[in-house]
């Protein structure tokens, strides 16, 4: 495969850079398998101390120096190599006769559980191509997107096109589970990181786009950040037991009735809003923002007849909806008979677990409290138990850092990048804020994974051309960074 630019025309300034991808591209295919063979789901512990050593083992085969930081969680591994192949900092984090940009790349080692293994064409963890595509679990989320970074390096360095930039990456092993360890580490203040002038993301799907023959397809993206989750649980006994329907119903509360009614109460007469006091405070949504997003294609009439959907929610631009607004949303309900046939019972008992996704500024914990006590208010038995957040995080539109990236992007898929204020799903980015060093850094996510990817589902899959333009891109990102 050959680099195109964006006018169509073969890139003579990477000729080298993209020789050498193409002659080294099954090796690094065998090394991603490598990473997908090897189970590491967080959830469970299961594999996750072999998979450390495995991504080190990884990471040094790339050219970089790598090294495994404990939490009380599991292992952040930290990698880094800088000009010239030099180390970029020194123990102090003061950077060693250095001027040269440093760009940090983000990723994660550990994937959530197979699920049902019946529902997987083939086993999980034993890495299959079909159809252009790599089907294990983790292979796009998140194995075969930070591979990348470090693939990338590895042909610089091979090509000997490595440039006068310093390339860090940090993968944590417990983004699945709630980025304990991640957290840890970037509340140390690590000296490491004291130099970085982008944080840059490859995690989710990127955007896809309606065709003239109405087929969604992916395209380069480029986000400036991600919206936050709040995921709680909501417990609820009215009665010590089940009760007869009959001789009991109406005057006597239901738990199952009682905990709708709830639910409920939280939305808006619209049905979309949340009728929460202080759920909102604090949202920033800037102008530049709401630009962005009118720019996006409106496909939403393809994505309704793909998830065979009768209408929408809101008759309000499907984006602006999605990108620029907080949702809340039931996963699940539980209380009462769920057996066959039918058992005429007063539940005494229900449950419900719910997320909440967040827009910039608004605060997962400020929102839990608020949330509590909307339901306590109403109903003083109700518990209410928070389960993981990850706060949003937005970097401001107009970041100059976003022109490498933006231009790496046309270079390599040869077509501009949709744009987006946020990720619709959740990340730990805003964790890098807590680096007092890090306050202001653009952190950009840039996905690699195809639109339909599978990620947290049964065939989990990242198409090859994917996995190999990722691979470009990261190469491309680095020596556009070093010539601005």
């Amino acid at each position: 495969m050959v680099e195109k630019r964006a006018d169509g025309g073969e890139s003579d300034a990477n000729d080298a850079l993209a020789a050498t991808i193409d002659d080294r591209v099954e090796t690094y295919r065998d090394r991603l398998f490598d990473l997908l063979a090897q189970s590491s789901v967080s959830t469970t512990g299961e594999g996750m101390e072999a998979a450390v050593d495995l991504v080190i083992d990884v990471l040094e085969g790339s050219g970089l120096d790598a090294e495994r930081i404990e939490t009380e969680r599991y292992p952040v591994v930290y990698a880094e190599r800088g000009p010239e192949g030099g180390e970029s900092a020194g123990d102090d984090g003061d950077a060693v006769g250095n001027d040269a940009p440093t760009v940090l790349f983000y990723g994660h080692y550990d994937v959530q559980p197979p699920g049902d293994v019946d529902a997987w064409e083939s086993p999980a963890f034993e890495p299959t191509v079909r159809d252009g595509s790599i089907y294990a679990r983790g292979a796009g989320d998140n194995k075969g997107q930070f591979a990348a970074h470090a693939f990338a390096v590895d042909a610089l360095v091979a090509a000997d096109a490595f440039p006068d930039a310093t390339v860090k990456l940090l993968v944590e092993g417990g983004e699945e589970s709630g980025s304990a360890g991640l957290r840890e580490y970037l509340e140390s203040q690590p000296a490491e990181l004291a130099d970085v002038d982008l944080v840059y993301v490859a995690d989710g799907p990127r955007h896809a786009v309606a065709g003239d023959d109405g087929v969604r397809t992916g395209v380069p993206t480029l986000m400036y950040g991600n919206r936050g989750v709040l995921s709680i649980q909501v417990d609820l006994r009215t009665a010590n037991t089940d009760l007869h329907s009959g001789n009991f119903g109406g005057p006597v509360p239901g738990a199952t009735n009682r905990l709708v009614e709830l639910l409920a109460s939280m939305r808006a007469d619209d049905g979309d809003g949340i009728a929460v006091d202080g759920f909102h405070d604090g949202t920033a949504i800037t102008d530049a923002d709401r630009e962005l997003v009118a720019r996006i294609p409106d496909d939403s009439e393809a994505i309704r007849e793909e998830l065979d959907v009768d209408r929408f929610v809101t008759d309000d631009p499907y984006y602006e909806r999605l990108l620029t607004r907080p949702s809340m949303t039931v996963n699940g309900l539980s209380g009462g008979y769920q057996g066959e046939g039918m058992k005429t019972v007063l539940p005494a008992r229900a449950s419900a677990k719910l997320d909440f996704r967040l827009v910039p500024n608004q605060d997962p914990d400020a929102v839990f409290e608020a949330v509590r006590d909307h339901l306590r208010e109403r109903e003083p038995r109700v518990e209410v138990a928070k389960h993981g957040t990850f706060p949003p995080m937005k970097t401001p539109v107009d970041t100059p850092m976003a022109d490498p990236v933006r231009e790496s992007l046309a270079a390599v898929w040869g077509e501009d990048a949709v744009e987006l204020p946020v990720l619709g799903g959740s990340l730990p980015a805003a964790y890098f804020r807590e680096v007092e060093a890090l306050a202001d850094v653009p952190v950009l996510v840039v996905p690699y994974a195809n639109h339909d990817q599978g990620n947290h589902s049964p065939n989990e899959h990242l198409d090859v051309d994917c996995f190999e333009n990722g691979i470009r891109t990261s190469a491309r990102v680095i020596r556009a960074i070093a010539e601005r």
